[in-house]
C-alpha cells in the first residue's frame, strides 16, 4: 500500500484531552482531528472543509511518537464571562518538550493526495500542531510502500472501538517508558446545519485512543501494516 510519510518536530506542544477543563492534560500524540487540522491549515482550507475531511474518512492517519525529551507545565491566563477575579482565571497546561512524530497518510483520492503532498512540501500557511503558536517543522516527506504486517506488532497510536492488546515490549531500556493509556475521545462531529450554517459542534462518533512511548504492542483484532525502512508496525484510522 502506497502512503505519504513525513515527520513533525515541535519545541513545546500540547493536545488537550477532552473533558479536562480546570487542568489541560495533554495527549502524548496528536489526535487524528489535530493532524487533519494541520493539513487544512497548510492548505488554506476552511472549517467546512476540515469537518468534511474528518467525517468522511477521505484521509486515514497513523501516528508514531518517535521521541519525547520531557514534559513541562505552564500557566495560561484566559478571560471569564463573569467579572469575578477581575474577569480572569488561570489554567495549568501540560506541555510536551521536543516531541517528534512520524505521520502516515492513506489517501485514496489521487487529486487530494497530490494536493496534500504539495502543501506538505511548500505549506501555504505556518505549520502549527495544537494551538496556533505551537509551530512545528515538517521534514522527510516521502511516498512509501507499506507491507501487510504479519506479526501484528505495532508502534503507532491506536484509534478503535475495542482494542485487544496481547503483549507489550519495551524498546530501549535507556529511555523512559510510557505504558499504553486509553482515552475515549470524539472523532467525528456535526458542526453545520442542513443549510450549511455553522453551529456548535456535537460529537457523532467516539472511539478509544490508545497511546504509548518507547514500547511496541501486539494487537489481535486490527489490520496493521509494516514500514520496512523504519521497522515499524502501523495502524490507520
Amino acid at each position: 500500500m502506497r502512503v505519504i510519510r513525513f515527520e513533525l518536530e515541535g519545541i513545546l506542544n500540547s493536545f488537550r484531552v477532552p473533558f479536562f477543563k480546570t487542568y489541560h492534560k495533554s495527549f502524548l500524540t496528536p489526535p487524528k482531528s489535530t493532524i487533519i487540522g494541520l493539513l487544512c491549515n497548510i492548505s488554506l482550507k476552511n472549517q467546512k472543509d476540515f469537518f468534511e475531511l474528518l467525517n468522511s474518512d477521505l484521509i486515514k492517519v497513523s501516528v508514531i511518537l518517535k521521541d519525547l525529551q520531557g514534559k513541562a507545565k505552564d500557566l495560561w491566563t484566559y478571560k471569564l464571562y463573569e467579572k469575578k477575579n477581575f474577569g480572569k482565571s488561570v489554567i495549568r497546561r501540560d506541555k510536551l518538550h521536543l516531541a517528534k512524530y512520524i505521520i502516515y497518510l492513506e489517501i485514496e483520492d489521487k487529486d487530494l493526495a497530490e494536493e496534500i503532498l504539495e502543501n506538505l512540501k511548500e505549506p501555504k500557511n505556518t505549520p502549527a500542531l495544537g494551538l496556533d503558536d505551537e509551530i512545528v517543522k515538517i521534514s522527510n516527506i516521502k511516498i512509501v510502500e507499506l507491507e501487510n504486517n504479519s506479526s501484528n506488532i505495532v508502534h503507532s497510536t491506536l484509534l478503535t472501538k475495542n482494542p485487544k492488546i496481547s503483549d507489550i515490549s519495551q524498546i530501549d531500556n535507556n529511555l523512559h517508558l510510557e505504558m499504553p493509556t486509553f482515552y475515549k475521545i470524539p472523532t467525528k462531529f456535526e458542526a453545520f446545519d442542513k443549510k450549511g450554517k455553522r453551529k456548535s459542534k456535537q460529537p457523532k462518533e467516539e472511539l478509544l485512543q490508545v497511546e504509548f512511548f518507547n514500547c511496541s504492542i501486539e494487537v489481535s483484532n486490527i489490520k496493521s501494516y509494516y514500514d520496512a525502512e523504519y521497522n515499524m508496525g502501523v495502524i490507520f484510522s
